[in-house]
């Protein structure tokens, strides 16, 4: 793996340091508030933000995982390793959805409402302003590197996001009109979306997990390769994609002149790996050369002369 490519799979590491300590700086303010002030609130969300330091000490570990080069035992890498703590992950949100939900359920029947207060207001404004930014800097990382285990991190500290937000915006209303149902209402809308995205990212990390071909857009483009060396190969089948975490892998068998050197067909193949490889970047492309049943004069379908003279192109 080159040296370039270390330095883009570190950058994914440092954000989940990045969220660990955000993390570990809310749950420390919020505790030492909650004890200073008595609010049980603050209290319970500082332990949320212990939660959360958790989870992304436990993507931290997944992602360094993933990033371990392929070994005897794993011939195709660790790319998986972040695809199933993304899975793991989208249910822990999936989880917190449903409670928030629940909760909101509980108030709304015992009619509860949060206790309004000033320090509650200090608290969860510096707490949205910590998570709007971890939460911006997590997506925009996991959408730089591919990383769905990043996704999956900024998606459970937007959880925290919708519900200060949804905090805040309750007890303004209920200071200003005295309406307290508003508090269960706000929850049980955040809960519903919180619980629609974590089925959606399950959905698309289960992709990974299961093999399937690669996002239309990149396959596309691996079409669009191929047949800009049309002229070299008579065709290509047994065309397979799939990903593991940001690596794409590519395999195909290509039905190449039989006249040819096995020089020849080496450098064909080398040219048509390195044109993949600038359109989809962490390609592992395998390619097997078949011979074609054609000979120089079968309907000028195979010329071996001509695609030499294409390769000196080339080479030059």
């Amino acid at each position: 793996m080159e040296a370039n490519e270390y330095v883009k799979q570190g950058s994914k590491a440092k954000a989940a340091k990045v969220a660990m300590t955000v993390a570990f700086g809310l749950a420390a303010s919020k505790e030492s508030f909650g004890f200073l002030t008595g609010s049980l609130s603050i209290l319970s969300s500082a332990v949320d933000s212990i939660l959360d330091i958790a989870a992304s000490f436990f993507n931290f570990i997944a992602i360094k995982k993933a990033e371990e080069p392929a070994d005897t035992g794993h011939q195709y890498g660790h790319g998986k390793y972040e695809a199933m703590a993304t899975f793991i992950q989208s249910i822990i949100v999936f989880a917190s959805g449903l409670f928030i939900l629940l909760s909101a359920w509980n108030k709304f029947i015992h009619n509860k409402h949060p206790e309004v207060s000033s320090a509650g207001f200090v608290v969860m404004g510096i707490s949205i302003a910590a998570t709007v930014f971890l939460t911006i800097y997590l997506r925009y990382v996991a959408k730089k590197e591919k990383s769905s285990v990043l996704e999956a991190d900024a998606m459970h500290y937007s959880i925290d996001l919708y519900t200060n937000i949804g905090i805040l915006a309750a007890l303004l209303i209920i200071k200003l009109t005295g309406w307290t149902v508003i508090d269960s209402i706000v929850a049980a809308i955040v809960a519903v979306y919180i619980m629609f995205s974590a089925v959606k990212l399950s959905l698309q990390v289960s992709k990974q997990l299961l093999d399937s071909s690669i996002e239309e857009d990149a396959y596309n483009k691996l079409l669009k390769v191929l047949d800009s060396f049309g002229s070299y190969h008579l065709d290509f089948h047994r065309l397979r994609t799939r990903s593991a975490g940001n690596e794409i892998f590519i395999d195909m068998h290509l039905t190449l002149c039989r006249k040819l050197t096995l020089d020849e067909v080496h450098q064909i193949t080398d040219v048509i790996e390195n044109a993949i490889s600038k359109e989809i970047p962490r390609a592992d492309i395998t390619i097997h050369p078949e011979p074609c049943h054609h000979t120089d004069n079968d309907h000028g379908e195979c010329n071996s002369s001509r695609i030499r003279k294409g390769l000196k192109k080339l080479q030059n």
